[in-house]
């Protein structure tokens, strides 16, 4: 059956119903979650091992890049940035 999934043995994360890490399996039918699949709809499912992994509902990647204004200037104050940059010790600085 097209449009079927099984992710096995995955570690699940799903705060909405309180799965903390369990491992388990998620059923896929038509692109929505489901309980369980039929035997015959799992004799077609893609399966996909997922042991070890960490399988959450939107989980694309798990950080992100920000580039907001107070992020770029935090950025400027990098001294791993300035180390060419030598600037002569004061009584001020």
């Amino acid at each position: 059956m097209a449009g079927t999934i099984a992710i096995k043995n995955g570690y699940v994360f799903d705060p909405l119903n309180e799965v903390k890490g369990e491992r388990m399996d998620v059923f896929i039918r038509d692109g929505k979650v489901v309980r369980e699949l039929s035997a015959s709809e799992m004799d077609n499912a893609k399966v996909i091992d997922a042991s070890g992994m960490t399988v959450m509902a939107g989980g694309v990647d798990s950080h992100s890049h920000v580039a907001g204004a107070k992020v770029n200037s935090g950025r400027l104050m990098r001294p791993e940035d300035h180390y060419k940059c030598y600037m002569k010790k004061t009584p001020l600085t």
